[in-house]
């Protein structure tokens, strides 16, 4: 059962975090893309949106699976899982403020993809630390 979750948590975690390549390509191109660009970005956005949040609920499922599974519970976990924990947070808050500004921006409001950018910047980073203290929580 471990090795199940463990490749789903990897495969959901490739491509949720494709999101973080790939939406700052596409808010960069939306200033000065053409109304059928623009549709085709929004388009690709939304998908990738939805492809993400699909992988974050995975991750969400699968990492509970796997402490279970492989230590019985929480009781034993270092001080780095914990420290992994608090960015999941951070990266759930940028993600769903993310998401909430970049919908704004779809529908007008021009401040939106700015704070979209803002709140992307944000998750990279918490999830750039997500996989440094998973490294040292579970190795």
């Amino acid at each position: 059962m471990f090795q199940i979750a463990l490749i789903l948590h990897l495969a959901a975690l490739v491509a949720g975090g494709s999101n973080s390549v790939v939406m700052p390509i596409v808010e960069g191109r939306l200033p000065g893309a053409s109304q059928a660009e623009r549709q085709a970005l929004f388009a690709l956005a939304n998908t990738l949106s939805k492809v993400g949040k699909v992988a974050m609920v995975i991750l969400l499922v699968t990492g509970p699976v796997m402490v279970w599974a492989r230590y019985g519970g929480l009781a034993d976990l270092s001080v780095w899982f914990w420290i992994k924990m608090a960015l999941i947070v951070v990266m759930l808050f940028g993600i769903i403020a993310g998401g909430i500004a970049f919908k704004r921006y779809q529908s007008g409001d021009a401040g939106g993809l700015a704070r979209a950018g803002m709140f992307g910047k944000v998750t990279g980073v918490a999830a750039i630390g997500v996989v440094v203290a998973a490294v040292l929580a579970f190795n």
